[in-house]
């Protein structure tokens, strides 16, 4: 199935309306009305126990467009204007955060290719954000803000026990109207969508309740207010069929978006995963390396029930703050083992930075150069950050599939890369030969295709580049 229109994200050219750039007045104080007043439904208690913990998201990038002779496309492409007019693109989605020290979830198409992405809390409060990691298999992001206080977060419910027909409340910034609510039912469960370029999503909730653009990465709610999807999806040429990303999809995916190992490059040791017993959520170690710091402490199916004195109930409780620690920080961690409570101190190894220059030569075929404002002007790039390829092996894995001098890369496998390092560290971390999913951006034109990496050594040093004259 092929949707007509899958972004809900609402985007418009500077210049052009764009709904809501301040959100609307919000009150301070709920009304006072008592707890039996029959109109507080199970939806408006729904809705007063997450509204504080729904953001909107207002992106900008910039994007170049030739100045041709405006009228005939014809005369455009005979004689293309060398003139290239830089243009700021807005456009607004939805989040929801899912911890009080700042990180919050919404759909990876809200924030791609952003060069500025800004967070508008419920109180109107404004709050630069960064993406810490995305993934476009399943269309989710992480960001984080540099939160003035502890922030209200939403906890992850589950999707495996959701029923057709149970009643679901979709909250979110539609057309830039701040904090919508609105109610449907669960239509269906394990919708599949495919929404081109290669990228098909499954599993996915069908649900009447009101979404529009705008909605996108905002939470999708039980009648108890739990969390159980992220909305992503509307038909276009239809009435109240939209999607969500189940959020058991979120639950698998979150220790690998905020895989500290690799964000900070450090050593650890220690996978965990969430396990259900009695409809209960728990942190489990899942695997343990050996020869790394969590194999003297840690064993596998420990529960983890603390975090430097916190208690870890839910998996943000674990992976966000550990996001955070430094090498040689001491961590207290209290897991349950074998019916025993059992408290462990370790510290994380610091892991020296790759030669990501090296790595791109010789496993994917490229020559690269960190871009900069100043270069992306000079150079009249589409964006300003990313890496430029300046070379190309011939015959390499790079060249076999169509990469030229010119083309900006963007991404690695789930992951933005905009610096040397932070390639390196992904390539470092990918041994041997594989296929690999890089995301490129040639003129207004982004792509996402496989790569052959080759392992390290395989590269051709008789092989000559090819080279391009505007770089």
């Amino acid at each position: 199935m092929r949707v007509l229109l899958v972004c809900i994200a609402i985007t418009a050219l500077s210049g052009e309306e764009i709904f809501a750039a301040d959100p609307e007045p919000v009150r301070d104080e709920l009304p006072s009305i008592k707890s039996d007043d029959p109109r507080i439904t199970p939806v408006v208690r729904a809705y007063r126990k997450v509204r504080p913990c729904v953001v909107n998201i207002a992106t900008e990038q910039v994007v170049s467009a030739r100045m041709g002779f405006g009228g005939s496309d014809l005369f455009d492409h005979i004689f293309p204007s060398p003139f290239v007019r830089r243009m700021p693109v807005q456009s607004l989605g939805s989040g929801f955060v899912i911890h009080s020290s700042g990180y919050i979830v919404t759909n990876a198409h809200v924030v791609r290719r952003a060069q500025k992405i800004e967070v508008i809390l419920q109180d109107k409060t404004r709050l630069n954000a960064e993406v810490i990691s995305s993934n476009q298999e399943h269309d989710l992001a992480i960001l984080k803000v540099d939160a003035p206080r502890p922030m209200d977060y939403l906890t992850l419910g589950r999707s495996d026990d959701l029923m057709e027909g149970e009643t679901v409340i979709a909250v979110g910034n539609p057309l830039g109207f701040s904090h919508t609510v609105s109610q449907g039912i669960i239509s269906a469960l394990g919708r599949e969508l495919d929404f081109g370029n290669g990228v098909r999503i499954s599993a996915l909730i069908q649900t009447d309740a009101s979404i529009n653009p705008g909605n996108s990465g905002g939470p999708l709610l039980n009648i108890k207010g739990e969390l159980i999807g992220i909305t992503t999806a509307i038909r276009a040429d239809a009435q109240n069929i939209g999607f969500a990303i189940p959020v058991d999809t979120l639950a698998d995916e979150l220790a690998s978006l905020l895989d500290f190992e690799r964000i900070n490059r450090v050593i650890f040791g220690a996978k965990v995963a969430i396990r259900r017993e009695d409809a209960s959520p728990m942190v489990v170690v899942n695997d343990v390396t050996n020869g790394t710091p969590a194999a003297e402490v840690l064993q596998k199916d420990d529960v983890i029930l603390s975090l430097d004195g916190k208690p870890v109930k839910h998996l943000p409780d674990w992976v966000c703050p550990m996001v955070e620690k430094k090498p040689d920080e001491p961590i207290r961690i209290g897991v349950l083992r074998q019916g025993q409570r059992v408290d462990v101190e370790v510290s994380l190894v610091a892991r020296p930075a790759p030669d990501g220059a090296r790595l791109a030569r010789t496993r994917l075929g490229i020559t690269l150069r960190e871009i900069t404002p100043e270069l992306a002007r000079k150079w009249r790039l589409p964006v300003e950050s990313g890496l430029v390829i300046v070379e190309v092996e011939r015959n390499s894995p790079a060249d076999e599939i169509g990469v030229r001098p010119g083309d900006i890369l963007i991404q690695l496998e789930q992951l933005h890369v905009a610096t040397l390092d932070s390639l390196g560290q992904l390539l470092e971390d990918m041994p041997g030969s594989r296929v690999l999913r890089i995301g490129i951006i040639r003129g207004n034109i982004r792509a996402f295709v496989s790569i052959r990496a080759r392992g390290e050594g395989l590269t051709d040093p008789s092989r000559s580049p090819v080279t391009s004259g505007a770089v």
